[in-house]
């Protein structure tokens, strides 16, 4: 059973596990897909949910578990599994589907099995990555007998995360599924899965929130955007619960103006001032700050290269404080080749950086340097 006051590996600290999230918003289309292979009577046994971060993904995959868990031996021809207003119609009464819902949320549910990355109890932090040991374990899940005949859920959050040794464990056990068992596999990232693993499975693609469901998403947190930076937040949140909590939590609406502030230096930047804003980014406690900083980083050179290549059909997409310098940085389709390059270079060695842990400092001041290279090389 897990701690009710314990963070998980695939829970934002401080908001709610997807498991609890009561209603999900969008991604009603994807509900009928499934919907309808289940009503079929030929439901996959591998379901590879995939889309950007935040959007949903987990708490979509919890549904489906909470639906399948709570299906009799026989299936139900009419049935909904994110009907928002109404209980799921499954043929078991409230009391029984209440007492499964309560076993599935302490995670004590002898038929569902999660998997994540675990806490390293002796580095008092969480594993990089899933150990083929937890891929394992499913072995001895999937060797207990299901009394009532019904369905048995495993959960992986997320499939991206898996090493080689846990992919290679799970390929074996997708291609010899055992009966009534279905996987639900979470994927930030699909392209990086093996191959054969996505060839085993079945795609729910999610698509990111459009802006009124990822309001609604919102307030259910008991977070609301700033009217006066909803276009800015709607930008940078990407139609994602997650990001729009990150920008919300370290004030990115802020952070990106700061941002666009340096370039308006270009091609010569304020040492002095850059410098005094880089030491906000010190320190384990602006961890987090740091890593949206970095992320913002990645998405406004990429934004300069693409308004480049796109010219005034992609006008309408930038933001009023970004058309005047776009222009003056990145004039020609010739140019925006040039910072599309930094983009993907400057994209790697910052992700690199976070992951050896390089001083904050030097990484942020570091990459200045390369986009003022850049703005000198193109004028």
């Amino acid at each position: 059973m897990t701690d009710s006051n314990l963070v998980l590996s695939d829970q934002i600290e401080g908001y709610p596990h997807p498991k609890v999230t009561k209603n999900l918003f969008g991604h009603q289309s994807t509900e009928h897909e499934f919907i309808n292979c289940f009503k079929s009577g030929k439901l996959h046994h591998g379901w590879l949910i995939t889309g950007s971060k935040g959007i949903g993904k987990a708490t979509f995959a919890w549904r489906i578990a909470k639906f399948l868990l709570s299906q009799p031996t026989v299936n139900i021809e009419k049935n909904r599994l994110l009907d928002n207003s109404k209980n799921i119609n499954t043929g078991i009464d409230d009391a029984a589907i209440n007492v499964i819902t309560a076993r599935i949320l302490a995670e004590s549910e002898p038929r569902l099995a999660v998997i994540r990355r675990s806490y390293d109890e002796k580095r008092k932090t969480f594993r990089s990555s899933i150990q083929v040991d937890e891929i394992r374990r499913l072995k001895s899940f999937f060797s207990l007998s299901v009394t009532d005949g019904g369905y048995r859920v495993a959960i992986i959050d997320c499939a991206d995360d898996l090493n080689i040794n846990a992919a290679n464990a799970l390929l074996k056990t997708l291609e010899e599924p055992p009966k009534n068992t279905v996987f639900l596999l979470i994927s930030h990232n699909a392209q990086s899965l093996l191959p054969t693993i996505k060839s085993r499975c079945r795609e729910l693609r999610l698509t990111s929130l459009a802006d009124s469901d990822l309001i609604n998403a919102l307030n259910q947190l008991n977070l609301t955007i700033p009217e006066h930076d909803s276009e800015i937040y709607s930008l940078l949140g990407s139609g994602s619960v997650g990001n729009s909590i990150r920008l919300l939590e370290h004030d990115g609406a802020s952070l990106y103006r700061t941002l666009l502030s340096f370039l308006t230096q270009l091609p010569n930047l304020n040492n002095f001032e850059l410098e005094k804003f880089i030491t906000t980014f010190l320190g384990n406690k602006n961890k987090s700050r740091l890593e949206l900083f970095i992320e913002l980083l990645n998405i406004v050179i990429a934004r300069i290269s693409k308004a480049g290549i796109m010219g005034n059909s992609y006008s309408h997409q930038l933001l009023k404080d970004e058309i005047e310098i776009f222009e003056k940085l990145c004039p020609t389709p010739n140019i925006a080749r040039k910072w599309a390059e930094l983009a993907q270079k400057q994209s790697e060695k910052l992700r690199h950086g976070l992951a050896v842990n390089l001083d904050p400092g030097s990484l942020i001041l570091d990459t200045f340097f390369q986009i003022e290279d850049c703005a000198r090389a193109v004028r």
